[in-house]
């Protein structure tokens, strides 16, 4: 328990070295968070009516989870980024079994998981892309480019 406790003390000051701050990235996971209840809300049907409107959300919804996810725990280091999406393909087959279940009005559809799965392949990858434009930022920050060496005449 002691690790899980350091890890998230450690939290804040990777997320700042890697050129972030928390509020902003925990505002980000909230708002996906929030997103994710509307998978357990029963319908009426009134949404039915544009065609692959409900497999669009789910890809976006995931995607954004997964990336904003990835923002606050795996700031710098890729370890936790694994359990991210772990825990993500987890909750994308627990909404459809639920909504089968549970929710009126809602069906589990198994292609709904793979518009989750590809939605979490497209959170990880902004997440690597985020994290190769920041290095690229730091590393021409700290290293400035050389002045010109100019060429003596004789």
């Amino acid at each position: 328990m002691d690790a899980v406790a350091e890890f998230f003390r450690r939290v804040p000051l990777e997320i700042e070295r890697a050129g972030g701050t928390l509020p902003w990235r925990a505002g980000l996971l909230g708002l996906a968070l929030l997103l994710n209840i509307g998978f357990y809300v029963p319908l009426d049907g009134a949404g039915a009516g544009v065609p692959g409107l409900d497999k669009a959300v789910h890809l976006l919804v995931f995607a954004l989870t997964v990336f904003a996810a990835g923002r606050v725990l795996a700031p710098r280091r890729r370890f936790p980024m694994g359990w991210v999406v772990v825990v993500a393909l987890v909750h994308a087959v627990a909404i459809e079994v639920i909504q089968h279940v549970a929710l009126a009005g809602r069906i589990g559809d198994p292609v709904d998981v793979l518009f989750d799965a590809v939605g979490i392949a497209l959170g990880v990858a902004l997440w690597v892309a985020e994290r190769q434009l920041r290095r690229t930022a730091a590393v021409h920050e700290v290293e400035p480019e050389a002045p010109p060496v100019e060429a003596h005449s004789r």
